[in-house]
């Protein structure tokens, strides 16, 4: 019986410098997590009604958004490609001050001048302080708003005109239940390496409803380390909790038959083991994981042993000068896992002229 699988809710986010590895956000109160993979297809028609002869597609383009309604500095930092600076910045106050006779205390020492507005006519006066004290005249008792400039510790983020968004490293995981258990089964996990943010913010702030931020960007392709791969954009890795992989459905040895020549004399060869999932699942190899035995065959003609395998490492090697066209030899290989079950596959090893 197939056991479904559900990705539910949103992921995790996790951001990291591309160059050190170093954390540079982790979200985890995120309330939507996306992942959106496009491509173009190019055809070529012909014939009588015009008929699809072949399909190209190219132009792939894998995009991501995350939208959060915490609030914090990293988000804006990276989306226009600045850093969080801190130092004593000059900020604007605006208390609100009830005077006394014409004289109030400010929350903060101005560095320069203050303007203040009435609350009973909305009209302002400009006036100098005395350290953190204005005296406005004619305000006798009345109440109103301070406004002014003052210098604060803080963070500040200056948003250039020509700065591009961030390069980072992207990590989501997300959880996945099946129809059998109540709990996660597995991790699904995405990792860009190369994901450049769109540049694009926007924070609405409404009276009755909490902000969110959202950041929005796509991959850029990953080069390759070596020419054995190729660039990629990003893996999708599926974590199972118990550690657990897709089963073995079968092992495949090789080479077979294996073959040794007489004339030769002594000689070794070894063995590869690859394991198959299945037809959408790349080959394993298993080698070091199986093990090798005799099942026949391990004397010559004469009497005298001339094929041996080395147990753990399927290494065949053919010894002594007794060996004959026609020595032959079966060897057994054995794989064993708690998913898998036991699987087995058999070489012939024979001796030639």
């Amino acid at each position: 019986m197939t056991v479904h699988k559900f990705q539910t809710s949103v992921a995790d986010v996790v951001l990291r410098d591309t160059t050190t590895g170093e954390a540079l956000a982790h979200g985890k109160t995120n309330t939507t997590t996306a992942l959106e993979q496009t491509m173009s297809k190019v055809e070529a028609r012909g014939g009588i009604g015009n008929q699809i002869l072949y399909s190209y597609f190219t132009d792939r383009s894998v995009s991501f958004s995350i939208e959060m309604p915490t609030f914090n500095s990293w988000m804006l930092a990276l989306q226009v490609g600045a850093d969080v600076e801190s130092d004593n910045y000059s900020v604007v106050a605006t208390d609100c001050l009830v005077l006394s006779s014409g004289s109030g205390q400010l929350d903060n020492t101005p560095t320069g001048d203050v303007t203040f507005i009435f609350d009973d006519n909305d009209a302002s006066l400009l006036v100098t302080p005395s350290g953190s004290n204005i005296t406005v005249a004619a305000g006798a008792d009345r109440k109103g708003t301070a406004i002014y400039d003052y210098l604060a510790t803080a963070d500040r983020i200056v948003v250039a005109g020509q700065t591009q968004p961030s390069i980072v490293q992207l990590v989501m995981t997300a959880n996945v239940y099946d129809q059998d258990n109540t709990t996660v089964v597995q991790h699904f996990q995405i990792n860009v390496p190369r994901f450049k943010l769109d540049g694009n913010y926007s924070l609405a702030m409404a009276a009755d409803a909490i902000s969110n931020q959202t950041m929005a960007g796509e991959a850029l392709i990953n080069s390759a380390t070596d020419c054995s791969e190729e660039d990629y954009y990003y893996t999708a890795t599926y974590i199972n909790v118990d550690s657990s992989v897709t089963p073995y459905s079968q092992i495949s040895a090789t080479p077979s038959p294996m073959s040794f020549s007489a004339a030769a004399g002594s000689a070794t060869q070894s063995l590869s083991v690859l394991g198959y999932r299945g037809v959408v699942y790349s080959s394993t190899s298993l080698t070091s994981d199986c093990v090798y035995s005799l099942t026949s065959g391990s004397e010559c003609a004469s009497g005298s042993p001339c094929i041996i395998v080395g147990a753990a490492t399927g290494i065949v090697a053919v010894t002594g000068s007794a060996m004959t066209d026609g020595d032959d030899a079966v060897v057994n290989v054995a794989y064993w896992d708690i998913t898998s079950g036991s699987l087995t596959d058999s070489v012939y090893v024979a001796i030639t002229a």
